[in-house]
């Protein structure tokens, strides 16, 4: 499904301030607080919105390097490749380019780091080559591209026949910790009859958890 202006705006906002509760969101992009709740436990669900991490000045952290390196891959290899060298904690970013390539951003202590890197941890897989490496001297700027709800995908699964989400506004069906999405009224109807009663169930223990 495809995102639109109102997910744009509450993402807008959270790449302005990760902080922001959502009622704060709800007022700065001019929307009712359950809105912002829902279509924020949307894009989370949707894997749209992955994680919340603080963004740390470059010169606030004690690596003394940091590299873009670009590699010449095996093509038939580059995915595995690409997984093995994201795990290695020198990696900060991985990118797949044309032309059989392959683009890294790394974290080292010195350039002295930065060879040993390289030799012990790429140039020693086979099928890879270094087609460059740089050493950043300073950053300008390192922030996110604004925001277009026409750039945006939403790869949102049906949580009964797990098929793609494709309607802008889907049937969905919630408890005060859960929210639950389906492609179409018979989807939802057919998860209410096989997990009803465990809903209800749950709903229950949610309302005795709130008067104790």
């Amino acid at each position: 499904m495809k995102p639109d202006e109102i997910d744009a705006r509450i993402l807008g906002a959270l790449i302005d301030d990760g902080r922001a509760s959502l009622r704060q969101i709800a007022k700065r992009t001019s929307l009712t607080t359950p809105t912002v709740s829902a279509r924020f436990d949307r894009m989370k669900k949707s894997g749209m919105i992955r994680k919340f991490v603080p963004v740390l000045s470059p010169d606030s952290v004690g690596r003394g390097v940091f590299a873009v390196i670009s590699l010449k891959v095996n093509s038939s290899s580059a995915e595995k490749l690409g997984s093995d060298l994201s795990k290695l904690p020198e990696v900060e970013n991985v990118y797949v380019t044309t032309g059989q390539g392959m683009t890294l951003k790394v974290a080292l202590s010195d350039v002295a780091g930065l060879q040993k890197f390289l030799s012990r941890r790429v140039l020693a897989r086979p099928g890879v080559s270094v087609a460059s490496s740089q050493i950043i001297t300073k950053v300008v700027k390192e922030e996110p591209a604004p925001l277009s709800p026409s750039a945006l995908i939403m790869n949102l699964k049906c949580d009964f026949c797990h098929e793609e989400v494709a309607r802008a506004r889907p049937y969905t069906l919630t408890t005060r910790s859960s929210r639950y999405y389906f492609c179409c009224k018979t989807c939802r109807n057919a998860y209410l009859e096989k997990f009803g009663p465990r809903l209800a169930r749950i709903k229950h223990g949610e309302k005795t958890a709130l008067r104790m």
